[in-house]
């Protein structure tokens, strides 16, 4: 069967307020098989009428109180995306070349601009990159197949979408599901960490039980683009995509200070791409008067950075980019009170009743000095330590619903 797509609204009425002339004697709610969603109403994402079988059509799984982010991020490191070093005006820091299990930062990530649909190479990406012990069968050890088993997991997530590469392993291939249940001994299907996985590909048998393997994963890599790899896809063709709350992490980036005492104020110009794949930039000024060790946080959410540029010269104190506990907001958020937060959320409900630590999306003319377009949380409580889990459950105002702005917030600076 094809996908049926229709202009809209649909009301499903039950019946009519007049019994006598139609009643309906079954009339109960109504189900939809999968679940419902909201549309991605955003040119690349949305559904356009006549399209190819395939093409992208996106959204949120569900309506009201959408789980937007299920993540655990990394431990914050002031080094994470660039090593400390003196600067020189106008040139570009030089960013880690090397991905990271311990910081979560993937290196040579491509994407897909939204904005004009042009390839970008050459990125870094947050909280984009794990590694993990496993090996992959058919769920005998040494069989061919296309099931991987972890067995020890410890840095970020594995998720549906990730690129994993190993010995034995092909280039390219992916992780597609969770699960099956293989066996006692390796329990049950994986949910981001240990457990089973389905993957790409032709079947391999790629390590054993006896001799497992150490194994990367990314969100992208140098040819497949990491923003397809957020969302996770349905059906033999894959048109109906849905945003992935375990790929969504964006982080505000921090600035640390080293060595010796600012004597200059330095304006830290930070490039790159939100989750979706739109640009954004931010300026984040170091005061003259910071000493060493001082750290400034940013207040824009990146998923992917580009370049990180200084304004002045300084041969004298050292300034190191790294990651902060500054999380996004997939969904624009205008009020405390319209989003759900759970932290730290393993092995308890540990809602969030404090409003500290929560930025409202701006909703003016985004600058490189104005927050994020969709709004923050900084993490409290619990230190952001790699183990410890946030949801984040959001519920879109009736004022926003009918608009890319209102859901996703203002172009980006």
């Amino acid at each position: 069967m094809s996908i049926s797509a229709f202009a809209g609204p649909l009301v499903s009425f039950g019946q009519s307020p007049y019994e006598t002339t139609d009643n309906n004697p079954e009339i109960g709610p109504s189900l939809f098989f999968g679940g419902a969603g909201i549309l991605d109403p955003r040119l690349p994402f949305s559904y356009a009428p006549g399209q190819d079988f395939g093409a992208t059509t996106a959204g949120f799984l569900g309506i009201q109180d959408v789980v937007s982010l299920n993540i655990v991020p990394y431990t914050i490191n002031n080094a994470a995306l660039a090593a400390s070093a003196n600067t020189t005006a106008s040139t570009a820091m030089t960013l880690v070349s090397s991905s990271s299990a311990s910081t979560g930062v993937a290196v040579a990530q491509s994407i897909v601009r939204s904005d004009t649909g042009a390839a970008v190479t050459g990125l870094l990406g947050i909280d984009a990159f794990t590694q993990v012990t496993g090996y992959i069968s058919n769920g005998t050890s040494g069989t061919a197949g296309n099931i991987l088993i972890v067995s020890a997991a410890s840095a970020g997530q594995l998720t549906i979408g990730m690129v994993i590469s190993g010995t034995g392993i092909a280039a390219n291939t992916t992780i597609t599901g969770y699960g099956p249940t293989v066996n006692a001994t390796d329990g049950g299907s994986g949910d981001g960490y240990t457990g089973s996985y389905t993957v790409s590909g032709n079947p391999v048998a790629a390590g054993t039980s006896a001799s497992q393997l150490t194994i990367s994963a990314s969100l992208g890599n140098s040819t497949l683009n990491a923003i397809a790899a957020e969302r996770t896809s349905f059906g033999s063709a894959g048109t109906i995509q849905l945003w992935n709350p375990m790929a969504l992490t964006a982080r505000a980036v921090s600035v640390t200070t080293s060595v010796a005492t600012v004597g200059t104020t330095n304006v830290f110009t930070v490039a790159g791409y939100d989750i979706y794949g739109y640009p954004m930039s931010e300026a984040i000024s170091v005061p003259s008067t910071s000493v060493s060790g001082t750290t400034v946080n940013g207040k824009k959410a990146f998923k992917f950075i580009t370049s990180v540029t200084p304004s002045v010269t300084d041969a004298t104190t050292s300034y190191s980019i790294g990651t902060t506990s500054i999380i996004g907001l997939p969904i624009r958020s205008d009020f405390f009170g319209d989003s759900l937060f759970v932290y730290p959320g393993t092995g308890s409900t540990n809602l969030v009743t404090s409003v500290t630590g929560y930025t409202a999306a701006v909703t003016t003319l985004a600058t490189t000095t104005t927050g994020d377009v969709r709004g923050t949380y900084a993490l409290q409580t619990a230190a952001s330590t790699g183990t410890n889990r946030l949801i984040v459950r959001q519920s879109p105002a009736l004022y926003n619903i009918s608009s890319a702005t209102g859901l996703f917030g203002v172009t980006q600076a």
